[in-house]
């Protein structure tokens, strides 16, 4: 096996999860690191206090299943903790790793969200938080209350602290995202934060990852893109909000088609009075 580095950008992210406050969000383009590093940091964690508990939520529980359960998440143990096993609990839906459990979850799941919100849990961990209403936020982070100790041996040292952890490729800077974490504004009430210190961020883009990616990643496939789409994707940017959009960039993305096959389409033809007054009775007058 391969020796296994954090990139330098990964280091500095992980000094600020370890950090003293309780909410972080990392935000920038595509294969940035940013999930790999979360997932690493919340297995540490359960490795460390052994009996704790923590969540891993999409929009989606298929994506998330695919994305994490069945990628990152053991990509993450092969290579940071080769010497460790987990064990995937496919009907209650987590990992169970030296005691601990990593849930993972979908917010469009009623049945699984309300038993993953039946539970206390140490860390709370969203991804791709473009997709997430900032009503399903709020009750996601009632559940971040399990009192747990990191242990060595068996002495108890001291609490793990609960963490809440964001990432996201940027939507436009009217989302939620921007609103709490760079403006440090409640995304409701527009008023500022009480503690803004308690609520961090950092930007990772493809180019602080280019040891990890294939080669031509970054110049051919996301230079490709169009500049809208190499502002959020490349450069790891928040786009300007549009408040009139008819379908604004997080809507699309959160209800983008990703797994399965496309529903069948049906053809819908409108008759449309091509004079605009609706008078078909007396059009001839």
């Amino acid at each position: 096996m391969p020796d296994f580095r954090l990139t330098d950008r990964q280091q500095e992210a992980e000094r600020l999860l370890g950090g003293p406050a309780q909410n972080v969000m990392i935000f920038g383009g595509s294969r940035s690191g940013k999930t790999f590093l979360l997932v690493k940091s919340i297995i540490a964690r359960a490795i460390a206090a052994p009996g704790s508990r923590h969540a891993i939520l999409r929009f989606r529980f298929n994506a998330c299943k695919q994305s994490i359960a069945m990628d990152t998440l053991p990509k993450a143990m092969r290579l940071c903790f080769p010497g460790v096993s987990s064990k995937w609990n496919d009907q209650m839906g987590y990992f169970e790793v030296e005691g601990s459990q990593i849930w993972i979850g979908g917010l469009d799941d009623r049945e699984r969200t309300e038993k993953i919100l039946g539970l206390e849990f140490a860390t709370l961990y969203l991804n791709e938080c473009s997709q997430i209403p900032w009503s399903s936020v709020g009750l996601v982070q009632t559940r971040l209350a399990q009192v747990v100790n990191i242990k060595s041996g068996h002495k108890e040292l001291r609490p793990l602290r609960q963490r809440a952890f964001f990432d996201c490729n940027p939507p436009s800077k009217a989302h939620w995202t921007y609103r709490l974490f760079v403006e440090h504004r409640d995304p409701e009430s527009k008023l500022g934060l009480p503690h803004p210190e308690n609520y961090v961020s950092m930007q990772m883009n493809p180019g602080d990852n280019r040891q990890n990616l294939p080669e031509g990643y970054i110049e051919n496939t996301l230079g490709g893109l169009s500049q809208r789409l190499q502002k959020r994707f490349l450069r790891g940017e928040f786009a300007d909000a549009t408040p009139n959009a008819l379908f604004p960039d997080e809507h699309i993305e959160r209800w983008r088609h990703v797994t399965g096959e496309l529903p069948q389409l049906q053809r819908v033809v409108v008759a449309v009075d091509p004079s605009g007054s609706g008078d078909t009775d007396n059009a001839d007058n």
